[in-house]
């Protein structure tokens, strides 16, 4: 009970915990044996949060704080048969990480972000050695990239099962940060060490450095990151078989999308808009059959859009607008026949616009503005009955 005594607890969230069966209390779930296994106050309702560059919290929300304000008592850290702790999104500013932390051993489950701890984690996780899932989203738990190195070991069997495993603490969404680029320095070349790690998100940062090859990686988000260097020839010099989804708009990339991109045919997302991406579309694209999304707007792709592009028989969404695309749009479009989203505008595309787009089933959005077409628009085209909108603008 001296843990609930240190806490303010404006929604009344801990006002079953009183009596001597702790396993009765809310939050709380204990094992056949009676040991309190699960410590679950994440804060059900939170609000959008974000940090200034004092290191404020800051929140424009007009509803209730339904945060646990207060501090921590290190009891909560002698139940060492917990496995699962979540923290997240409560207000423990007069609190630092009890360093009895390091105690819960056969914890396989962490959740601290947006839990406002006072100053920076200096714990050593190295005892945690159960542990698969850490989430540290939140600017004053680890201020620099650079000191994970220093003040944190990890655990060696991290894995995915969060948004980022042990790394999320660079998952910085607009959500709770609203993309405040609190996160900086080189991204740790410790990252290759982490075998089991699945997702990475370090998304509207200020991060610099590589990508370290990891083969077992399904989910890559590194968007919104100026100075982070990505050479895509180099990364798929290499096999990633099971890379899914991939996200590296506005960061440094340049260069052209190489052909061996084809060779990750697990491919689902590839958004890279706004990295001064060159060259061409290459044809080989056509060999991710499971593609479902492909932007590269804001470029300076050239040249003309595949014809070998029909092959991409589960793309959804393609969107090259502010390129430098020249030519006819391809007949072989008409061939994509989960076609939903089409963005061609501000490109250089001559010729008509193909009527067999009209055929296209589950087209909704199409966008051809700010190109060089001519001949006459369908009228069919307006008769349409599940298109969205249209914009031709001046083509």
């Amino acid at each position: 009970m001296s843990f609930k005594s240190l806490l303010t607890d404006p929604s009344n969230r801990l006002s079953s915990w009183k009596g001597e069966n702790c396993c009765d209390w809310k939050g709380i779930k204990c094992s056949s044996s009676g040991h309190v296994v699960v410590v679950n106050l994440r804060n059900p309702h939170p609000n959008e949060v974000m940090i200034n560059v004092n290191k404020e919290v800051v929140s424009d929300s007009n509803e209730s704080d339904f945060a646990l304000k207060g501090t921590i008592s290190p009891l909560l850290f002698t139940l060492d048969h917990i496995q699962y702790l979540d923290l997240s999104f409560n207000n423990f500013m007069f609190s630092k990480l009890p360093v009895e932390i390091s105690n819960l051993t056969k914890l396989t489950y962490l959740n601290l972000s947006n839990s406002m701890f006072q100053d920076s984690i200096t714990t050593q996780f190295s005892n945690l050695t159960s542990l698969r899932s850490l989430d540290l989203s939140c600017a004053n738990l680890v201020p620099d990239l650079s000191s994970i190195t220093i003040s944190l070991t990890l655990p060696p069997k991290l894995d995915s099962g969060s948004l980022l495993s042990f790394i999320s603490y660079g998952y910085l969404s607009s959500t709770n940060l609203r993309n405040e680029n609190v996160l900086t320095s080189a991204i740790p070349d410790i990252l290759s060490n982490l075998t089991t790690l699945s997702v990475i998100d370090f998304s509207s940062n200020d991060l610099d450095g590589h990508i370290s090859y990891l083969p077992q990686l399904e989910k890559l988000f590194v968007s919104s990151n100026p100075a982070l260097t990505i050479d895509l020839v180099s990364m798929f010099s290499v096999p990633w078989s099971k890379l899914t989804s991939l996200d590296i708009s506005f960061t440094r990339v340049g260069g052209t999308v190489p052909p061996s991109l084809s060779n990750s045919t697990s491919l689902t997302i590839f958004l890279a808009d706004g990295c001064s991406i060159e060259g061409s579309i290459p044809p080989s694209i056509t060999k991710l059959k499971k593609l479902r999304i492909l932007m590269l707007n804001d470029n300076a792709i050239a040249g003309q859009l595949p014809v070998s592009m029909s092959g991409l028989t589960s793309l959804q969404y393609l969107s090259l607008f502010q390129n430098r695309l020249q030519g006819n749009i391809p007949i072989s479009i008409c061939q994509i026949p989960s076609l939903e989203y089409l963005n061609l505008n501000w490109n250089d595309l001559t010729g008509r616009l193909p009527s067999c787009i009209l055929q296209l089933p589950k087209l909704s959005y199409l966008y051809v503005q700010k190109n060089n077409l001519n001949g006459d628009i369908p009228l069919s085209l307006f008769r349409k009955s599940r298109l969205d909108q249209i914009s031709f603008g001046v083509s």
